[in-house]
């Protein structure tokens, strides 16, 4: 999904955490990122990071606020690897942190393309805040525990989902 010379925005997260992990030895990237811990994963490769900067959430490696969002609106990516805490095939994909949201949801408006990456214990699961509806979504790549109610559900909706 990623091609040499793409810009990439990389959320919080485990799972976007793995991604980055996989793009370390890619070729010529740009990652956009809000997570101090993703920063420093690429940290010492060949991948420019561009680290937003904003507020610090406690017990968190998450950088949050209108920092973040100003920062976010000056760029545009061509592709957002999602992290999300639930997926609602009606509602989309949500997160319980409002400030959290209000990112996410920057960062899909500057998006080509979004990518949710999930474990498949997310689906049917709704959080306080809404990120995005399902519409704005691209892809959905979970692991293959995922139901195949879940599956069928979320391919009757539009969303081509990809097991791994």
């Amino acid at each position: 999904m990623v091609k040499e010379g793409d810009s990439v925005i990389l959320d919080s997260g485990t799972t976007t955490t793995a991604v980055a992990r996989a793009l370390r030895n890619r070729g010529w990237l740009t990652v956009i990122t809000n997570a101090v811990n993703i920063a420093a994963e690429l940290a010492g490769s060949a991948i420019e990071v561009i680290l937003t900067g904003g507020t610090l959430r406690e017990n968190s490696f998450l950088l949050v606020g209108p920092l973040v969002e100003e920062t976010l609106r000056r760029l545009s990516a061509d592709i957002l690897f999602l992290g999300v805490d639930g997926f609602d095939v009606h509602v989309g994909a949500t997160t319980p942190n409002l400030l959290e949201a209000h990112v996410n949801q920057t960062m899909v408006e500057i998006s080509r393309r979004v990518v949710v990456v999930c474990d498949s214990s997310k689906f049917g699961r709704r959080s306080l805040s809404q990120i995005t509806k399902p519409s704005n979504i691209n892809h959905i790549i979970t692991d293959c525990k995922i139901t195949k109610a879940d599956f069928k559900e979320l391919t009757e909706a539009g969303s081509k989902v990809i097991t791994v």
